[in-house]
């Protein structure tokens, strides 16, 4: 009659080790390295120093650092160089909202002790500006595009050609179609629309994958409660087999 009666808690107590097996595994391969570990800068590459102009100081036209900018192509991985005197000027990072308004209420980063090195650790748009006397309504601030490894470089703007006189058509004759290299006729491609209006995605702003982490991470906590909770199941079975 024992053995009978055992032999249900005996089933129990098998169905349950697997159970806590099963969440084991399922814990490891869910919640591994790849949805927490930080991102690390591209294979191969040590990173390459840019120097943000020769010296960080007011511009002598407003598109001095936007020019400068859009000149090159940066990467996860490298560096921007600040050249500037302590006490005399700075770098702090900020947001797109405060990097337009000239502010730093909620800055980043703040930099006072030059010259400084900023990493470019992520993908997105890092703002800086000069949070000294007025050097930012100046036009002491510059934003820089990182992109990942597997993005291509920016294709090279050719010089434009000097401009030739145009033979204006009739006013009845129709405006040209653009065409392919084949000949046929094609619409005008539409530009992709990118995030928050138009503007590519802050560095260090909240996305969506540092949403992720945070709904993984109320995810484990209630895998801790289900463990606990087979784990206390498993040794009653246990004490009374």
């Amino acid at each position: 009659m024992a053995g009978l009666r055992s032999e249900p808690f005996l089933v129990l107590y098998v169905i349950m080790s697997v159970m806590v097996l099963v969440l084991i595994q399922f814990f490891g391969l869910t919640y591994g390295c790849s949805s927490t570990c930080p991102p690390s800068a591209c294979p191969d590459s040590s990173g390459v120093k840019y120097q943000v102009s020769s010296i960080w100081s007011i511009p002598p036209f407003p598109t001095y650092y936007s020019n400068w900018s859009l000149s090159h192509f940066f990467r996860t991985g490298d560096f921007l160089s600040f050249d500037f005197e302590t006490g005399h000027n700075d770098v702090i990072q900020v947001s797109r909202q405060e990097y337009e308004s000239c502010t730093a209420c909620n800055p980043l980063r703040v930099i006072n002790i030059g010259p400084a090195i900023v990493p470019l650790a992520e993908k997105g748009v890092f703002y800086f500006i000069s949070n000294f006397s007025n050097y930012c309504g100046l036009g002491l601030k510059v934003s820089v595009w990182v992109h990942g490894c597997s993005e291509g470089l920016q294709p090279t703007p050719s010089p434009s050609p000097s401009p030739s006189p145009l033979r204006v058509p009739p006013s009845s004759s129709p405006a040209p179609t653009p065409r392919t290299r084949n000949g046929s006729n094609s619409p005008a491609p539409t530009p992709a629309p990118s995030p928050d209006d138009g503007y590519p995605p802050e560095a260090g702003a909240p996305n969506a994958k540092s949403m992720a982490i945070r709904v993984g991470s109320s995810e484990i906590l209630i895998f801790h409660w289900a463990f606990d909770i087979c784990l206390v199941v498993f040794v009653i079975l246990g004490s009374m087999i």
